[in-house]
């Protein structure tokens, strides 16, 4: 009896234990999931010296149902140049809509990263084939392009 008792006892140990885990607190919704697939960040370069950072999130894939007639993006960057400013470009073309954002905007539910220092933006542009090649250009002449490519 002591046996099945001291048995049983660990099975009720391991079962109540096998319920929780580590990834449980990693659930993410169908959306913040898109994000975290879709979003790049890359260092805006001059020559060898870095500028400042920027991260970009293809909005056509993470929110189909509203983006979907241009190419869109959602862009947070950080230039340690607080003169510098900065122009987007899509395939070596500009913008359509150009919309700078607060920081804490409709988009921040879709990043872990809200700071005050940065710059936040909702870019779109025409139309393009299934290879997206993004630039961000500053008039100090740091630049840097990530490449975006559809799902067919």
């Amino acid at each position: 009896m002591k046996t099945f008792l001291t048995t049983l006892f660990f099975i009720l140990v391991i079962e109540g234990c096998s319920q929780h885990n580590a990834f449980e607190k990693f659930e993410l919704d169908k959306t913040r999931e898109l994000s975290e697939d879709s979003i790049q960040t890359l260092k805006i370069k001059k020559a060898n010296k870095v500028s400042g950072i920027v991260s970009i999130i293809y909005l056509n894939k993470v929110l189909p149902e509203k983006y979907n007639n241009n190419e869109y993006f959602y862009i947070y960057y950080y230039l340690k140049d607080k003169n510098a400013t900065a122009s987007f470009f899509l395939n070596n073309k500009a913008p359509i809509t150009y919309k700078e954002l607060s920081q804490n905007n409709e988009f921040s539910k879709l990043t872990s990263f809200n700071a005050p220092w940065s710059k936040y933006f909702l870019v779109s542009f025409k139309r393009e084939g299934n290879i997206l090649n993004f630039k961000i250009r500053t008039n100090k002449a740091a630049n840097a392009t990530l490449q975006f490519i559809k799902d067919k």
